[in-house]
């Protein structure tokens, strides 16, 4: 047998999900940026095309996070970065991603509840839950978009130039 049958064979029940499920595409929205003390970060609102926006949550999100620098719960060093706010079916899930050390993305992830946003829960084990492949999609285009500005001369129109650089359209 060849090493290409081989894997094959080995792949058996290996991501397998029901017929039933379909992967759907998503759109993105792009907001205007929240600006902390010590942060801007841009902001979007991801759901399916079909589903009308609530522009409650983004404010009830958007104060939450407010909240949440100002107590101290949220750490910000003068960053930039990106909030991305999904909605996934009457879910809410929240990433908080700023770029640190000039060229890591750290990210914090919360959920919303009917007592409000709240932090993720972790899981056991050592691999965690980090993005759906639609939230990938959206980080793709911010690493690309930073990228940008690592290269360029890193200053205001530079930064202004990262701010106006928004992912739209469709993610998938």
């Amino acid at each position: 047998m060849d090493q290409m049958t081989q894997t094959a064979s080995q792949l058996t029940g290996l991501a397998e999900y029901p017929a039933d499920w379909s992967h759907n595409p998503k759109q993105i929205f792009p907001g205007d940026p929240l600006v902390l003390p010590d942060a801007c970060l841009k902001w979007y609102d991801i759901r399916r095309p079909e589903v009308a926006a609530t522009p409650d949550v983004s404010t009830e999100a958007r104060d939450f996070l407010r909240a949440e620098a100002a107590a101290g719960r949220l750490e910000f060093r003068k960053e930039m970065g990106f909030v991305l706010l999904h909605r996934d079916g009457a879910k809410y899930f929240m990433l908080v991603c700023v770029w640190r050390d000039k060229n890591e993305m750290w990210q914090g992830l919360y959920y919303k509840d009917d007592a409000g946003f709240l932090p993720y829960p972790p899981k056991p084990g050592f691999l965690r839950p980090t993005q759906c492949v639609m939230e990938l999609d959206a980080t793709s285009h911010e690493r690309r978009a930073w990228s940008r500005y690592l290269r360029s001369a890193r200053d205001a129109a530079a930064k202004q130039a990262y701010l106006d650089d928004a992912c739209t359209g469709e993610l998938v």
